[in-house]
């Protein structure tokens, strides 16, 4: 046992203090005042009375109600205070989920931050580090936690594991040095878990923290996100920390290090770098997820062997309205390889729709083996690559091996399987836009696509052939839409002149997201005959299409779950959508095997 848990045994004796600065490691006898109902939530005032809840939750009397910061806190740790974490977890080496560690006595209840701030928070070398240990069926918003972790397995300032709870509004500042395997600026580890179709979400969420160390999941946001009967939101956040570093880190994003999940409307501004997997968004992703409308800025440096603008390694993550404007450098881990996978969107693997990059792409000078290089993906597309466009340089390393291959798209597609078209790029003009093209390996275009160039003013742009009846490029994105999003033209000169895909339907729905209603959700998928798509909204109707925007279903909801017969259409990847008043509420992608 840590010596700092001593301090449990000064806690019966604490005495109430409504004011002291710093703080001593004592807690108090109650609180400010409240009797823990939604109505009037227990008040915390001091840092006495913040440990007061640490205890009481740590011993299994207290921790399940509501609660509320009515002033700021100092918790002393630059004055020798160490922290015990909120909620308490034990080692069960059986569990599926989390092998190795699951909640003892968990947070259970609502805390509300209500804006103020915890600073000078301080926890060393602890299973679960954070203001929260483990919270679980809880929620914890509106906090702003400033201080410093250092070590420990599951390490994020808020908390350290959160199993099917609800983060929203939440600020972190400071520095987190870890050795764990699972570190986020917000929480270590985000579960869902057994809960059906339901959804736990982190909304309205900012890191300010750098996160470095020797540890194999670092999050701006969440080191490790599971879906296991359950899914995960990450909605509206915003990471300014460097994260990672590239002798020491595996699975390094801006939002998530590795895991399933849900990503919309997030921006990255810091500097990511890993050995392996480092994206503007995420590390390495996992099964059926999506990232949408999501923007790695021009600060937003991303550096690692597998290496994109917004995921590293994406498996079957579908990606649809997304851009980036930094920097993206292919370091291979040369103690295990010589190759680099790098993309302006993906550095490997990924689908992709209504996309740009922006970035120049590049490989580490010490690099001399093979690469893989595309202005969209550094590998070949998943299921489909369409409506996207690359304006960034893709440099080729000096020393690159003759198996290396680069396109000013994708390197190669190598399935007459997968849906291209309407692809198009801007500047070196001299490099294919795929080096090799499976259906025709003797093409190396791309089917309905074509470059660009600069139109009569700096934020209109020419096709150099005809796509949809038009040499207008803004017009042809926009006719290949698929009702993704609206292309419209940078007049404010935000994009480089570039258009910019404007996502539909999230400013009707940011509320819902907020409140923590569950997303719309297909289910199985991938599935085979039938598709069930589930949605809390009414007086809507779901369409769904098809690859090439054919509409195939449309129907009226009149329940909470909607049953498709899918028998007769062929397998391949749809597009549903949830149009309520008009007006595009919820959509996703379903993959019929």
């Amino acid at each position: 046992m840590k010596k700092t848990f001593t301090l449990l045994f000064a806690l019966a004796f604490a005495i109430i203090c409504k004011s002291q600065t710093p703080w001593n490691g004592t807690a108090a006898e109650s609180y400010d005042g409240g009797d823990g109902t939604p109505e009037n939530p227990y008040q915390i005032a001091t840092a006495e009375q913040l440990a007061l809840l640490a205890y009481q939750t740590n011993n299994g009397n207290g921790g399940d109600a509501y609660y509320v910061l009515v002033n700021d806190i100092d918790l002393n740790g630059s004055g020798g205070q160490e922290w015990i974490p909120i909620g308490t977890v034990k080692s069960d080496w059986t569990n599926p989920i989390n092998p190795g560690i699951v909640p003892a006595y968990p947070f259970t209840g609502v805390f509300d931050g209500n804006n103020h701030i915890v600073s000078d928070l301080y926890v060393f070398d602890d299973d679960v580090l954070g203001l929260f240990g483990c919270i679980m069926d809880a929620e914890v918003k509106n906090v702003r936690i400033e201080g410093l972790l250092s070590q420990g397995g599951y390490v994020g300032f808020v908390v350290g594991l959160s199993v099917n709870s609800n983060i929203n509004g939440c600020t972190a500042n400071g520095n987190i040095q870890a050795l764990g395997n699972k570190v986020g600026g917000i929480v270590g580890h985000f579960v869902a878990e057994n809960i059906g179709n339901d959804t736990v979400s982190i909304v309205n969420c900012v890191n300010n923290s750098n996160i470095h160390g020797g540890v194999f999941n670092l999050g701006g946001i969440a080191g490790y996100t599971t879906m296991e009967d359950g899914n995960v939101a990450v909605i509206n956040c915003e990471n300014n920390g460097d994260i990672g570093e590239l002798s020491n880190t595996s699975f390094a994003g801006g939002m998530i290090g590795q895991g399933n999940y849900y990503i919309r409307k997030c921006h990255n501004y810091g500097i990511i770098s890993a050995q392996s997997c480092a994206g503007g968004m995420v590390g390495q992703g996992g099964s059926l997820c999506l990232i949408q409308g999501c923007i790695n800025h021009e600060t937003g440096e991303i550096k690692g062997e597998v290496a994109g603008g917004i995921i590293g390694t994406a498996i079957y993550t579908n990606i649809s309205c997304c851009g980036n404007h930094a920097v993206i450098t292919g370091v291979p881990a040369q103690q295990y390889s010589s190759a680099i996978m790098v993309g302006g969107i993906a550095g490997a693997d990924g689908s992709f729709s209504n996309c740009y990059n922006l970035g120049e792409l590049r490989g580490d000078s010490q690099f001399h083996e093979h690469a893989q290089m595309g202005g969209i993906t550094g590998t070949c597309p998943g299921d489909y690559l369409l409506n996207v466009y690359n304006a960034g340089p893709v440099i080729i390393p000096e020393n690159a091996d003759n198996t290396s291959i680069y396109g000013i798209i994708t390197p190669a597609v190598l399935s007459d399987t997968v849906t291209v078209r309407d692809c198009y790029w801007h500047g070196n003009y001299s490099m294919y836009p795929c080096t090799y093209y499976e259906p025709n390996p003797s093409l190396h275009s791309l089917p309905n696509s074509c470059s660009f160039n600069q139109g009569p003013t700096a934020t209109t742009w020419v096709l150099d052939e005809a796509q949809y009846g038009t040499t207008d490029l803004l017009e042809a994105l926009n006719a290949g839409a698929m009702g993704e999003c609206v292309w419209v033209e940078d007049t404010e000169g935000i994009n480089g002149g570039f258009p910019i895909p404007v996502p539909l339907g999230y400013d009707d729905i940011e509320e819902t997201h907020i409140n923590y209603a569950s997303l719309a959700t297909a289910f199985p998928n991938p599935g085979h005959n039938t598709l069930n798509i589930k949605t809390d909204l009414q007086e809507a109707e779901i369409k769904v299409y098809d690859i090439m925007g054919r509409m195939l279903y449309s129907q009226e909801i009149t329940s909470d779950i909607t049953t498709i017969n899918s028998e007769n259409w062929p397998s391949g990847t749809y597009i549903w959508k949830v149009i309520s008043n008009g007006k595009l509420a919820e959509s996703g992608k379903w993959l019929k095997e």
